[in-house]
């Protein structure tokens, strides 16, 4: 394991200098005909241009948020359809309606909030009960 991050931190190290070594050849190579300034800003500008192209093309999201989150909706309105009403209340103390209208204000909040209480209770059972149910009355 520490050999592979030696070898992870040498590369990138060896990286970085093959890159500056590329970046300063081509400034020399260029500095015959614009000068050695203007070829290190014209290098150094296309360098920044194709690395902000990088940052915004691995940014961008594959799906758009709305098609990402109408899942996620969707899934949890389908859960919902199929626990019983008097289930639900029996657990939590919330109508289906209230549940229902808490995952369509809050699809990932309600999600999260489900995943933090059912971590909680299964870590410690015992004081966890009244901690589930303030955050589950927060979320309405």
């Amino acid at each position: 394991m520490k050999l592979r991050i030696i070898l992870m931190a040498g590369g990138s190290v060896i990286g970085l200098a093959g890159a500056g070594a590329l970046s300063w050849a081509a400034v020399v190579a260029l500095a015959p005909w614009l000068g050695l300034a203007e070829s290190g800003a014209l290098v150094g500008g296309v360098l920044i241009a194709a690395g902000g192209l990088a940052i915004w093309n691995a940014t961008r999201p594959a799906v758009p948020l709305e098609d990402e989150f109408a899942g996620v909706t969707a899934a949890a309105t389908n859960t919902m359809t199929y626990i019983r009403d008097d289930t639900l209340d029996a657990l939590t103390g919330m109508s289906l309606n209230v549940v229902g209208n808490m995952v369509s204000k809050r699809p990932l909040l309600t999600l999260v909030g489900v995943g933090v209480a059912a971590y909680a209770v299964t870590r410690a059972p015992n004081t966890s009960a009244g901690i589930v149910d303030r955050m589950l009355s927060r979320l309405i």
